[in-house]
């Protein structure tokens, strides 16, 4: 039975299936949304505001480290059992983990231009490092498109819903309770009204009750970045 699939910015597709694919969606938005504001707030800050600057590399390697896990759990449990569950659309696959690679190189890109800009913003590190970051919003919003568009719809023919929650589960794993606490927040930061009416609607009274903590939390520990 198809379950409902929310639908937010920038989103390009939502599969009906039997899968919830709500975080899924939640953090293609999330990577979406940042390095948006990233790119901005790159573009703007002072050069003499360096705890602005600290704090948006510090929000990059956050964004980044919810990346990593996004992928690496892609890469270690999705991508192969669709290659074999699903052998005709071994091509798309390759698409996927090619799109990982190239990924990866604009990540190490982006990190070496920040560090360049905040060891020594002036003009010519800043102009580099809002060259890496749109880049790599190039390269990772290409990338989510695909994924909803080519490889959700395979999740959603070949991936059990028990498979699936053991996923959740794993990356779960990979968080410690605090930084469980910012992912939820993070997770909820700059969704329409509409949207959160809706999780909220989906959601359990323990996950409302830290989803009400979390997203004010959030928003106050990271308003200073995109003033």
């Amino acid at each position: 039975m198809d379950v409902p699939q929310i639908h937010l910015p920038g989103q390009a597709a939502a599969a009906p299936g039997p899968l919830d694919m709500t975080n899924m969606y939640l953090a293609h938005h999330g990577f979406r949304r940042d390095l948006g504001r990233l790119i901005t707030a790159v573009c703007e800050v002072s050069a003499g505001d360096r705890r602005r600057i600290t704090g948006l590399r510090r929000h990059l390697s956050w964004v980044l480290l919810v990346l990593h896990h996004h992928h690496t759990a892609e890469d270690d449990t999705v991508w192969p059992v669709l290659r074999e569950r699903a052998p005709e659309a071994a091509e798309i696959m390759d698409v996927m983990e090619a799109e990982h690679a190239a990924a990866a190189e604009g990540i190490a890109r982006s990190e070496q231009a920040f560090d360049a800009f905040a060891a020594d913003p002036a003009e010519p590190a800043r102009e580099r490092l809002a060259e890496a970051l749109r880049a790599l919003a190039a390269t990772i919003g290409a990338h989510l498109a695909h994924e909803e568009t080519m490889a959700i719809p395979l999740m959603q023919a070949h991936i059990t819903a028990a498979e699936d929650a053991r996923g959740h589960d794993d990356v779960r794993r990979q968080y410690g309770p605090r930084q469980m606490f910012t992912l939820v927040g993070w997770l909820l930061d700059g969704l329409p009204a509409a949207a959160l009416d809706e999780l909220r609607g989906r959601s359990p009274l323990g996950m409302r009750a830290v989803a009400a903590l979390a997203r004010p939390a959030y928003r106050r520990r990271t308003a200073h970045l995109w003033r």
